[in-house]
């Protein structure tokens, strides 16, 4: 199966369109155009901007946007960057109890 990445990539170009028209279109950066067709996700500071930037991609490109944000969610818990924190300790903050 294709990477969220190889996806974007290859309806881009089927497509006949350039990452900078995609940057134009999106109003995505160019360099983070080039990061999502190449699947280099560490370029960004957060996961809520990959999210977003696939989605806003996916949908010009007129991909199946659940489908592929569903690949992506399991892509990013494959990163070590983006894998998700470890859940709050179960143990209730004493101050706030008395409050």
């Amino acid at each position: 199966m294709l990477t969220v990445a190889e996806q974007l990539r290859a309806a881009r170009e089927a497509q006949g369109l350039t990452v900078y028209q995609i940057a134009e279109i999106t109003k995505i950066k160019t360099d983070h155009v080039r990061a999502l067709d190449e699947g280099n996700f560490a370029t960004f500071a957060a996961p809520v901007y990959i999210r977003g930037f696939v989605r806003t991609y996916a949908t010009v490109l007129k991909l199946d946007v659940p489908s592929l944000m569903a690949a992506l969610e399991a892509e990013l818990g494959q990163t070590e960057k983006f894998h998700e924190p470890p859940p709050l300790s179960d143990e209730s903050n004493r101050f706030l109890d008395v409050v």
